[in-house]
């Protein structure tokens, strides 16, 4: 099987976070949109692996007592942007009792869901990047830049992962709580890229070796 070089990792590309009016919007997430759309969009042209993450809560989800109730599942707040979306794609529950397919690797889409801020606390994330082997870079944009991206990101990298997150792709809540985010994730090997320099990896061939 031929080797990835690329894979694209999207984070809680939600109603509820990306637009005004959301339950838990991150203000100016919208205007991520058409850069979220370029990628999605070059992905699938080029065959290149998106993940995506989710939230997908129940009612009673006990991180409402942090966070206001968000992306209650089957909820509009919880549906994936269209732009962040594949025609085709294959949604993996935080079910421990739940057997990753065999042939998931071919989904042009992977869509990850979770109750936390950690996309790993579901069992078969770290399955999924296992199975797609140590060769690739993960290219990471999404929100919140300070929460679950860092979190996607730090749990890339401590898998021995390559990581580049792309900065004019992430949205965060806080400036500072952002920068801080980011320089931690430099300090432990993570490399910053553009949407551009992001596409231009994949006209490079980038996809698969």
């Amino acid at each position: 099987m031929a080797l990835r070089r690329i894979v694209f990792w999207e984070v809680d590309a939600q109603a509820d976070f990306m637009l005004p009016g959301g339950k838990l919007y991150v203000p100016g997430a919208e205007r991520l949109i058409p850069n979220l759309r370029r990628l999605v969009a070059a992905a699938i042209e080029a065959g290149v692996l998106l993940v995506a993450s989710g939230d997908a809560h129940p009612k009673d989800d006990p991180e409402f007592e942090t966070f206001a109730p968000h992306c209650l599942r089957g909820t509009p707040g919880a549906r994936i942007l269209a732009e962040g979306l594949a025609q085709d794609f294959r949604t993996i529950p935080n079910d421990a009792s739940y057997r990753l397919p065999d042939d998931i690797l071919r989904s042009p889409q992977v869509i990850l869901e979770k109750q936390t801020l950690d996309v790993f606390d579901n069992p078969h994330a770290s399955e999924l990047v296992e199975r797609l082997g140590a060769e690739a870079e993960y290219v990471v944009f999404g929100v919140v830049t300070e929460y679950c991206v860092r979190c996607a990101a730090k749990g890339l990298l401590a898998r021995g992962r390559k990581v580049a997150i792309v900065r004019d792709a992430i949205e965060t809540l806080k400036i500072e709580d952002g920068r801080r985010a980011l320089d931690e994730l430099q300090s432990l090997g993570a490399r910053l890229i553009t949407t551009d320099e992001a596409l231009a990896a994949i006209r490079a061939g980038g996809a698969k070796a």
